[in-house]
């Protein structure tokens, strides 16, 4: 006899798949790659070296150093060298890549919206920032080395 699955995990999973595919059709519509916001957002904690925004992101070092060149080129993101180990670098954040995230997260929250029905509205929202919320929370604990950065003030 099969396991008995709560078919709601279905439900939600195909949920988050929808939702996917949405948000990297309106990440192309503002030039940017979902792996790019990945890096907007780590960014926007702090200054990163490459190989921990590669593994952040849960992609290879050869990707990221392309994203990077990428990033770097379109001026979202500079080179500074780390004030911990001089022979390392860090990447940080331009102003125009602090830009590029805002307008992109307010298109976000503009376009959520069109997809669901007013009423359910609060009801949803309400669901996804306590996932958002147990998610980091879970990440924070599994690498204690971001706790540090979970505690640090957000601006939205």
């Amino acid at each position: 006899m099969e396991d008995q699955i709560d078919r709601r995990l279905i439900l939600a999973a195909r949920a988050v798949v929808f939702l996917f595919r949405e948000f990297e059709q309106l990440a192309r519509r503002h030039d940017i790659t979902v792996p790019q916001y990945r890096f907007l957002m780590f960014l926007k904690r702090g200054p990163k070296r490459a190989g921990e925004l590669a593994v952040e992101a849960s992609i290879r070092k050869p990707t990221a150093s392309a994203l990077i060149a990428d990033m770097e080129r379109r001026g979202l993101i500079m080179r500074e060298k780390d004030a911990d180990d001089a022979r390392s670098v860090k990447l940080r954040l331009t102003e125009s890549g602090l830009a590029k995230h805002r307008e992109f997260e307010l298109e976000l929250a503009r376009f959520l919206p069109t997809l669901l029905y007013e009423g359910d509205m609060e009801k949803i929202l309400d669901a996804l920032s306590e996932l958002a919320y147990l998610l980091d929370t879970r990440r924070y604990e599994a690498s204690p080395h971001l706790a540090d950065e979970m505690a640090a003030p957000q601006d939205n």
